[in-house]
């Protein structure tokens, strides 16, 4: 019999204190204090989980209720175990509860450094699948909310209208992005920005951005940029409008996951200031 189970967070500043205990035993980077930290695991974006051991929290795994135009997800954002009860199980056993969780999310997602063996191991042994690929992560770090101009490319950024310039977006990037009518609705969606670049009256490119508030932060995260061939500058003031919007929320940083393999959006995003942090690997379950 395990010496430690695995339940929900209640709530209480109690716990919360020994999430914060178990994260500065781990990573050393939450900045907030324990009564902003429990206001912030209280919102309805957030699925706790914790392993309780020895009357106190041990581990933890900081779940992230997320919704893009791929549907709703389920982000196994932050996991983390004591230094003294890593190696029992404890990690996949959080995992494992994760993937039980009710809720209706199609996927849940998990991004790993590829250096960290450890958590690969609890990911997989949980039932998660990797990526074949890896990718970089590129980070914009919100240091002031003074407006810049966007990059000049020949047309303006903006949000999606309406329907009609939806259904001129689908057709962009068909194999990458649903019909129309699913991205327009998709755009009402409370978290959800579609950035669209136009010129010329027609659509040439498309960003899409999804809030999160986690342990760590509060952000954008850049999920998709799509353009039209030949309007390459489209991409950099739509990365550009990223930050730009960030700051109009007063959050802290904008975030991407590139594909090794995509030059072309590594280029733009670096351009507009990104710094490429490291590389990482996207794990999935059903």
């Amino acid at each position: 019999m395990e010496s430690w189970q695995v339940r929900h967070y209640r709530g209480t500043l109690g716990e919360t204190k020994g999430i914060l205990a178990v994260e500065r035993s781990t990573f050393r980077e939450c900045p907030y204090r324990p009564r902003e930290l429990r206001a912030r695991l209280r919102l309805p974006q957030q699925q706790v989980l914790v392993a309780e051991a020895e009357g106190r929290i041990v581990g933890f795994v900081a779940g992230l209720h997320t919704h893009g135009l791929a549907g709703p997800r389920l982000e196994a954002d932050l996991l983390a175990v004591e230094p003294g009860w890593q190696g029992q199980g404890l990690a996949t056993a959080l995992l494992t509860a994760l993937r039980r969780v009710p809720g209706g999310a199609a996927l849940l997602r998990g991004v790993v450094r590829v250096e960290n063996e450890a958590s690969e191991r609890a990911f997989a042994r949980a039932g998660f699948r990797p990526s074949p690929m890896t990718c970089d992560l590129l980070v914009y770090r919100i240091e002031g909310l003074v407006p810049r101009p966007l990059p000049a490319w020949g047309g303006e950024v903006a949000r999606l209208a309406g329907l009609e310039e939806a259904e001129q977006l689908a057709a962009l990037a068909p194999e990458a992005l649903p019909p129309g009518e699913w991205l327009w609705a998709a755009s009402q969606a409370p978290g959800l920005a579609l950035l669209v670049a136009r010129a010329g009256g027609a659509v040439a490119g498309a960003a899409e951005l999804v809030e999160v508030h986690t342990l760590l932060y509060s952000g954008l995260w850049l999920e998709s940029l799509v353009v039209r061939p030949g309007y390459r500058r489209a991409a950099a003031a739509l990365a550009a409008a990223a930050v730009e919007e960030a700051k109009a929320r007063r959050l802290d940083e904008v975030g991407c996951l590139v594909p090794g393999d995509d030059r072309f959006l590594r280029e733009a995003l670096m351009g507009e200031g990104f710094r490429r942090l490291d590389p990482y690997r996207i794990w999935t379950a059903p």
